[in-house]
């Protein structure tokens, strides 16, 4: 009994002793005969184990590192991308040189190489021991992040888990990256025979930013769906057949329609919407919208496209409102994004301000994840903006599903859709919050745990006193029930100055300020003058040049059944032949 006391307390005595984790061996002569070695590196964040390990192998003065995975559980792979590419790190130490090296999903082998230098820009910082080898403690800092290297020259075999890293010549042992992220050497296994290391092929060869955003977009589903489209006012129509990915133009011109084939599996995936846009004629600011068409009721928005009066309206002062609202026959277009085009970019570069840099177009991004129930299998994917021009603007659209996570998708029930898409095709202006408010009927077949609404609002009449201009307070209710009242609004609007080529400036605007710069001497001050422009001045939820944020409104947990979601917002009174009013769109997502 004693005797296996002592025993265990000799066991547990060894694994406190050591760094690694395990007891201390002799590997200086374990791998005294050996032509290479292979070295085990587990990886640990703030005391936690990351899965998986590094295996490098070293033979000569040659070194591979190769990342081993646990296995996973099979998941759908409906397509190559949802593939993790095969990577692959190298260095020569004869050449002084660093390899990188994939295999991606569609079969391509690229590489890319950098040189490898000794030691640079470190500094020893004390003496440790590891794996019971001796090893040098040295320190130094790679893009504001503190490296500490433990090294080791107690066998006669140099490498390194970081070929990123100017490490010293010898054997690393342990990195600790700012204190809390450390990857540590487990085990060495000698090799009684030396090999080839190195791969047979390289593949297409790159530098080392196109290589690694080569490889970031090797994982990433992009669905091309608009190239660099022409939008504008040109009487267009949506003819009565229609194919699959035939891409069409409709609403007077203003509408581009495709029917795209969307990935079947997005449980793993962050989708994004990309617009890219610009001036092909058109000098002003538009609205722009990037929405889907729900499909499985009798009727659809294309059927709107066709003939508005064909789907259910609600009437406000003397005026019907076509295809705005879901109801059992007819489900709303489900708005993604929307977004405003800058005054006149690119077309109107000629432009010249002061101060003033123009974009040659605009990017707008936005994360659409929370819709991703809609986004997979086939789809009609539209984009639209507003104008009347018979150039107007070119637009193109992707959508982006990048490598994610297991996360949850969302159930979607489109709701409402004020944007007036068909505005060319005589759509009137949604203007009934004047007098009315917007009220849309739904009912659920199951309860709904910690609903949310997504919600996008912008103001718009653009004078003094219209609602683009004023603060407007939008008042949300559930059931009967105030749920929100909140004022949407965007005061930084001059941020995007260089968006707008063909923004005025105000007369008014010329005025002298004090702008602070770095002299010679340190901080000093001038006197500068700049103009304001039309495109800074602050508005109801949106700036020229931008997308607009939806909110994300909680309702909490809804029982099954019938629910209605009421909108009001104190609209402003028309102004000799304009008016005010409000584009406002809104999903539930449980």
């Amino acid at each position: 009994m004693k005797r296996t006391i002592l025993k265990n307390v000799g066991i547990g005595l060894c694994f406190l002793l050591s760094t690694g984790t395990v007891c201390a061996q002799n590997y200086p002569g374990k791998v005294k005969n050996a032509q290479g070695i292979e070295v085990t590196y587990q990886s640990n964040y703030k005391g936690k184990a990351r899965p998986g390990h590094l295996l490098m192998t070293v033979s000569g003065d040659r070194v591979s590192l190769t990342n081993v995975w646990p296995e996973q559980n099979d998941r759908p792979n409906p397509r190559p991308e949802d593939k993790t590419p095969v990577t692959g790190s190298y260095i020569d130490y004869t050449t002084r040189q660093a390899y990188r090296r994939a295999e991606l999903p569609n079969g391509q082998v690229i590489s890319a190489v950098t040189p490898f230098e000794f030691g640079k820009g470190f500094t020893q910082t004390g003496e440790g021991k590891h794996l019971g080898m001796n090893c040098k403690i040295l320190r130094t800092s790679i893009n504001s992040n503190t490296i500490e290297v433990w090294y080791t020259n107690d066998i006669p075999f140099r490498g390194t888990p970081q070929a990123n890293v100017g490490v010293p010549d010898g054997l690393v042992l342990r990195v600790v990256r700012n204190g809390d992220m450390i990857q540590e050497a487990t085990h060495i296994t000698p090799l009684k025979k030396g090999k080839d290391v190195l791969p047979q092929s390289w593949g297409e060869s790159m530098d080392a930013a196109d290589y690694q955003y080569t490889i970031n977009q090797s994982g990433v589903i992009t669905i091309p769906v608009f190239d660099q489209q022409s939008i504008c006012f040109n009487n267009a129509k949506l003819p009565e057949v229609l194919e699959d990915g035939v891409q069409y133009s409709a609403g007077g011109g203003t509408i581009l329609l495709k029917k795209v084939k969307l990935p079947d599996y997005v449980k793993n995936r962050t989708v994004f919407a990309e617009v890219v846009q610009y001036s092909d004629g058109d000098a002003y600011d538009r609205t722009g919208s990037v929405f889907l068409i729900p499909e499985g009721k009798q009727l659809s928005f294309l059927d709107a496209i066709r003939d508005l009066k064909k789907v259910p309206s609600f009437c406000s002062e003397n005026t019907d409102y076509h295809g705005l609202i879901s109801t059992a026959e007819y489900d709303a277009p489900l708005e993604l994004m929307r977004f405003f085009t800058g005054f006149g970019v690119r077309k109107f570069n000629y432009n010249k301000v002061k101060g003033q840099d123009w974009v040659d177009s605009v990017l707008y991004k936005m994360e659409v994840t929370p819709l991703a129930e809609k986004l997979e299998g086939e789809a009609w994917i539209g984009a639209y903006i507003g104008n009347w021009d018979a150039k107007g603007h070119r637009l193109s659209l992707k959508l982006k599903y990048y490598p994610d996570e297991e996360h949850r998708v969302y159930n979607t029930l489109p709701l409402f859709n004020t944007v007036n898409y068909l505005e060319q095709a005589g759509q009137p202006y949604p203007i009934f919050m004047r007098q009315d408010s917007l009220t849309v009927k739904f009912t659920l077949k199951e309860p709904a745990k910690n609903a949310r609404l997504y919600y996008l609002t912008t103001g718009h009449g653009g004078w003094g006193g219209g609602d683009e201009f004023n603060q407007k307070p939008n008042t949300l209710y559930l059931d009967g029930e105030k749920v929100i009242s909140f004022v949407p609004w965007r005061d930084d609007c001059g941020t995007y100055r260089n968006w707008n080529p063909f923004s005025g400036n105000f007369s008014n605007g010329l005025k002298e300020r004090l702008a602070s710069y770095i002299a010679k001497d340190g901080y000093s001050e001038k006197k500068v003058e700049e103009p304001l422009g039309s495109s800074d001045l602050s508005r109801s939820n949106w700036c020229p040049g931008t997308v607009t944020n939806p909110e994300y409104i909680y309702l909490g947990d809804l029982e099954a059944g019938e629910h209605s979601i009421t909108v009001k917002i104190p609209q402003g009174a028309p102004e000799g032949g304009s008016n005010s009013y409000w584009c406002i769109s809104g999903t539930l997502i449980y």
